[in-house]
């Protein structure tokens, strides 16, 4: 079975590097699931799931109850992304005149294109959203036409260009409610389901699925591009609620605190085990604006050298994580990882990683 959210580090391409060294166990017990590669690879029959991210949490609380609200809420990001993707081709014509002409489009034409009235409900503030499609779209033909000067394109390139600039005002809108949410400024009351959801389409259209904040801990990933435009969210939608999912969180334990707290309130057996996948030491570890620092490294090290568990934790190889792990409580071996995403080479394409163990390999 196949992760159902997008989330930094996952490990399902990485699987076959060390499924073969996972232990028979009673309880499968993770502590920082993220997009939770493993807990799906194997649907343990008795799981405990904890991270500390409460989006994420509520988001795994939703699809466990199979919630209809949520998925309400879900289709609408479908149907309306789809409708404002496919009246804009519609009219790709007239935005293409606005490129020839360097001419700038209005919001009174933006919403003499688009009936966002349609989507009220589910769009809390039209004024804003449109007034977020147009600055988009002026902004996708200012550049476009900068960079066809530079590289000239075919028409299929630049429509396809000039289809993004409405997707991503789209996008750039909720990432709005999205930030409104995280610092407690928004003019609304979600309930949330809402608030799930709009968590989930965030990390599904957001660029590479990174995290990254800027210094008014604004998120500020943009969204993910023209290859995006034509993403089957409706698929993503029919993968959450299913029998399959259903069966899969029935005897399933949700948890959302931190790594140590939650794992010193399960009572931990020698039959339990426990896989880890602890955000990286790097520079660049920060997961929905938490850290996780050396300080946190060491602090899960000296809680894993007491556990009755059997556990198995994979992680990029540095220094200083070697030289923590490298002493008789712990076993040890390493493969190779390439990442799919960095943002501005903060991290390295090829990297070697760790098995690390308190049973033998």
């Amino acid at each position: 079975m196949m992760t159902l959210i997008k989330w930094p580090g996952g490990k399902s391409r990485e699987i076959k590097e060390f499924e073969k060294y996972i232990p028979a166990f009673n309880r499968y017990i993770e502590p920082m699931v993220g997009g939770g590669a493993v807990f799906f690879y194997l649907s343990p029959k008795k799981a405990l799931i904890n991270d500390i991210s409460t989006n994420l949490m509520m988001f795994y609380k939703f699809v466990k109850e199979q919630d209809s609200l949520f998925k309400t809420i879900l289709l609408d990001y479908h149907n309306s992304f789809s409708y404002f993707y496919n009246v804009s081709l519609e009219n790709i014509k007239l935005l293409e005149l606005h490129y020839i002409n360097q001419t700038t489009i209005t919001e009174k034409e933006i919403s003499s294109i688009f009936d966002v009235n349609k989507f009220s409900d589910f769009i809390p503030n039209t004024a804003m959203f449109l007034s977020y499609l147009t600055n988009s779209m002026n902004d996708k033909i200012r550049r476009l036409y900068r960079n066809n000067q530079k590289k000239p394109m075919n028409d299929e390139d630049i429509h396809n260009n000039l289809l993004t600039g409405i997707t991503s005002g789209y996008y750039l809108y909720f990432r709005k409610i999205y930030n409104d949410i995280q610092l407690n400024t928004a003019d609304f009351d979600y309930t949330h389901q809402y608030k799930a959801a709009n968590f989930y389409w965030i990390r599904e259209y957001c660029y590479g699925s990174m995290f990254r904040y800027n210094k008014n801990n604004l998120f500020n990933i943009p969204y993910g591009g023209i290859s995006y435009n034509k993403k089957n969210f409706l698929k993503k939608i029919n993968e959450i609620f299913n029998d399959n999912m259903r069966s899969t969180f029935e005897s399933t334990e949700l948890y959302n605190n931190d790594f140590e707290s939650f794992l010193n309130s399960v009572s931990l057996k020698e039959d339990d085990f426990i896989f880890l996948d602890p955000p990286y030491d790097t520079n660049f570890s920060d997961y929905e604006n938490r850290s996780f620092d050396q300080n946190d490294q060491v602090r899960l090290r000296d809680f894993l050298i007491t556990v009755p568990s059997k556990f198995m934790l994979v992680i990029k190889n540095t220094e200083f994580i070697f030289n923590l792990y490298n002493n008789e409580h712990f076993n040890f071996i390493n493969f190779e990882k390439k990442y799919t995403y960095n943002v501005r080479s903060r991290n390295d394409r090829n990297v070697s990683h760790l098995i690390i163990t308190n049973y033998k390999l």
